[in-house]
């Protein structure tokens, strides 16, 4: 089956009231894991791959078993690539066949962030494909949000809404800002994302989601999240099996990666549950338009460029990717 179109997966979420978990696969393990757990709960999916991912320095065979994979699914998946501020790698992700491309100038001023997303948005539309944008940064304490928007401040709705109407990305990735309390813990400005919400009306994606708890989950999900980016922790999860394998005093490959695609399928499986999207893949199928994919190599072979493959694979293997 083909892929699907991201932007329709994200706004069905959006308008149904749950989640889709964007998961992280840094390894065929990981991967594996990820897309078993969706078929037993007949849930969308979207796969993400970056280039900083722990051990994935290149990841143009990752993105081709991420594309074959997808193909072979019996459930919706999206395949998205983050590829943080370069407008260079971003064309190639566009280029490798991806549903969506979450390119995060967060860290530059806002006009600045504006300028780079926008070129984003036009170079992406022309091939479908979905540019999830992010305009803020992780932070303690709290935010005025009335007051100017600051470069690495917690977004507020006034910049989001902003950048948005200049941009016209598909999904926003916002952060969510985190109070520190005198217990040491941390509690979470829900008041923001629900003015977000409001101020944008399109799909949000919540980033940095480790330490959250599955009630946070469900309250971000009631105010308009619905990409969740998922991947430390599964990294973490399959670590600890690792490690607890050769502590065991296993030897060989197998045996020290064995039970990781299970730890890995059950925690995919729990996040499925409380993100609501459990059982929704024949109705996300009928709502989704597909995707033809493009392998990694057949842009530059249907442009009669025998360099064209070679330079793209040195954009995703260096700084960009």
């Amino acid at each position: 089956m083909p892929l699907v179109n991201m932007s329709d997966m994200l706004h069905h979420a959006y308008h149904h009231g749950y989640a889709v978990g964007a998961f992280g696969v840094a390894g065929w393990d990981i991967l594996e894991g990820v897309v078993v757990a969706a078929e037993t709960m007949r849930a969308p999916i979207i796969l993400s791959v970056s280039r900083y991912y722990p051990g994935t320095d290149s990841i143009v065979s990752l993105a081709r078993g991420v594309i074959e994979m997808s193909q072979r699914a019996t459930i919706p998946v999206a395949f998205q690539i983050e590829v943080e501020d370069s407008v260079q790698a971003a064309a190639a992700a566009i280029d490798m066949g991806c549903d969506g491309v979450v390119f995060n100038a967060s860290t530059h001023s806002l006009p600045d962030n504006v300028k780079l997303t926008k070129k984003i948005v036009a170079m992406a539309a022309h091939r479908g494909v979905l540019v999830v944008g992010q305009v803020g940064q992780l932070e303690n304490g709290a935010v005025n949000d009335a007051a100017e928007p600051a470069t690495g401040g917690a977004t507020s709705s006034l910049e989001a809404k902003y950048y948005v109407e200049h941009t016209g990305v598909n999904c926003l990735a916002v952060s969510v800002s985190r109070i520190g309390n005198s217990a040491g813990g941390n509690k979470y400005d829900f008041t923001r994302l629900s003015k977000i919400n409001q101020a944008v009306n399109i799909p949000l994606g919540i980033h940095g989601s480790a330490g959250f708890t599955d009630d946070q989950f469900r309250r971000m999900i009631g105010f308009g999240a619905s990409k969740i980016n998922y991947s430390s922790v599964l990294m973490d999860i399959a670590a600890r099996r690792i490690r607890e394998n050769a502590l065991a005093g296993v030897e060989g490959y197998a045996a020290t990666m064995e039970g990781v695609r299970e730890a890995v399928r059950l925690e995919v499986e729990r996040c499925i549950k409380v993100w609501g999207g459990s059982g929704r893949a024949a109705e996300v199928l009928l709502q989704c338009r597909l995707r033809e994919p493009v392998s990694a190599d057949s842009t530059g072979e249907a442009r009669g460029d025998a360099d064209y493959t070679s330079e793209k694979m040195k954009v995703i293997s260096g700084n960009s990717i």
